[in-house]
């Protein structure tokens, strides 16, 4: 049961980040989304910055474990890379208010951690990209390291453009094309 809370708890935050459009959540409005009372909240999670941790995490683990599955994956560099990049971006088609947690929009001071987090994370998806890149070198135009940065700018920019849309201009109508236009600027014909 206390799971099943923490989990109501979690996607009542998630909800919120996609609807609300830069609104502070406080916790009055997040256990009244939850259906539950504030003092329910507190016994799940000490602290705002602790559910919006955990709802993180979340995030992490998933894009983090498909990295690793294609990482191990039998794919040449160019089709890891290709499907990290589509899987990031479908990801928060899908989860709208993650694309709120990974672009900071919805982080306040009070949760600086998560927001160190959100760094780090773009900081370990690009090493990610960057050892898938380096597995083959001579296909690629120029270093790993400054493909997976573009690769990486690419992605925040495009989180940000879906936010921007109000989550109307669905990436997986244009992704495989920025797919496209990024993979002839990295790798060698």
């Amino acid at each position: 049961m206390k799971n099943d809370r923490k989990n109501i708890i979690l996607q009542a935050l998630a909800g919120l980040l996609e609807e609300r459009n830069l609104s502070k959540i406080t916790t009055s409005l997040l256990a009244e989304k939850s259906k539950i009372t504030e003092a329910a909240l507190y016994r799940h999670f000490p602290s705002k910055r602790a559910i919006y941790a955990e709802l993180f995490s979340f995030c992490d683990d998933a894009i983090f474990n498909k990295c690793g599955e294609l990482k191990k994956s039998k794919l040449a560099p160019k089709e890891k890379v290709k499907n990290a990049f589509l899987f990031f971006m479908i990801f928060i088609e899908k989860n709208k208010g993650f694309a709120r947690l990974l672009s900071r929009e919805a982080l306040s001071s009070d949760e600086q951690n998560v927001t160190d987090s959100v760094n780090q994370f773009f900081e370990r998806f690009e090493l990610s990209i960057r050892q898938m890149l380096s597995e083959d070198t001579d296909k690629l135009i120029t270093q790993p390291g400054i493909s997976a940065q573009l690769i990486v700018t690419c992605l925040e920019g495009n989180v940000g453009r879906y936010i921007r849309s109000k989550f109307k201009d669905s990436p997986s109508s244009y992704i495989d094309n920025v797919w496209e236009l990024l993979s002839l600027n990295i790798f060698k014909s």
